[in-house]
């Protein structure tokens, strides 16, 4: 099993859904741990949300690489990278990376699970939701230029 790639773990991912999607099967995934109430339990789940979260993060770094914020300080000089679009996007994907790899590797209080699968969901539901407006924003722009 070492050898398989993700997308052959996990089916769709090797159909090559597009940010939105797999934002809300990130999030579905995240509603999946709330109900989740021991370790054996979030551990598959966490698997499969952490192969979503990096296709996610590659699909940022892919599409956002023509949607940089470039500033000038002289006409001579270059434009030099000041920040991506999404940004915050990225940030929330990092965020949830890092709370999944808790969830999934970390022995922590039990008590403690429902308050870091909420803020899981409550960050991948922003993630979701920044995603779905900029591809909404985007079909507006293709429509009206």
């Amino acid at each position: 099993m070492e050898n398989q790639s993700i997308p052959q773990l996990y089916s769709e991912l090797s159909q090559h859904p597009d940010l939105p999607t797999l934002a809300s099967r990130c999030k579905l995934l995240t509603e999946i741990l709330l109900d989740c109430h021991s370790l054996p339990q979030t551990q598959p789940v966490c698997r499969c949300l952490g192969a979503y979260l990096d296709e996610i993060k590659l699909g940022l770094k892919a599409s956002m690489s023509d949607f940089q914020v470039v500033e000038f300080e002289d006409e001579e000089q270059l434009p030099r990278t000041k920040s991506w679009l999404l940004e915050d996007t990225e940030t929330k994907c990092d965020y949830c990376q890092a709370l999944n790899h808790v969830l999934l590797i970390s022995h922590f209080d039990r008590d403690m699970l429902p308050h870091l699968t909420g803020l899981l969901h409550d960050i991948t539901l922003g993630m979701e939701t920044d995603l779905v407006m900029s591809s909404r924003e985007a079909a507006i722009i293709r429509i009206t230029s």
